[in-house]
């Protein structure tokens, strides 16, 4: 099954909510777009649900993922709080810690609950 997103706004909340088959190219476009959205909406925190994906990318399709989508957020002035939510193998925080060593406030969660206790702590 192809890679693909449901985007739902929560009050100051944007909610990416992820299915199917991890991909590095569909992974890039659908994070930017989400990205976009929030942008569009003035929403500064994101939650990415990624329980429903499969599958694995490789470390260096994790790097360029994560350098690709900080480019990104820095490129449309982006200062957004992005929690994800996922599970081995898909996440194992190495796009996480490329991302955070580039100034960019991001975390990853085993729980949806988790992640907006996290976000809870910044402000809206």
């Amino acid at each position: 099954m192809d890679l693909h997103i449901d985007v739902e706004l929560r009050g100051r909340l944007l909610l990416v909510t992820a299915g199917g088959e991890v991909e590095f190219e569909a992974s890039l476009r659908l994070l930017k777009q989400a990205f976009d959205i929030a942008k569009e909406k003035e929403v500064s925190k994101i939650l990415v649900n990624i329980l429903a994906v499969d599958g694995e990318l490789s470390t260096f399709e994790r790097y360029r993922l994560a350098t690709g989508l900080v480019a990104h957020l820095k490129q449309r002035e982006m200062n957004a709080r992005i929690a994800f939510v996922g599970k081995p193998p898909t996440t194992n925080g190495f796009g996480i810690r490329v991302a955070q060593n580039r100034d960019v406030t991001t975390e990853v969660f085993d729980t949806q609950q988790a992640a907006l206790n996290w976000l809870d702590k910044w402000p809206g």
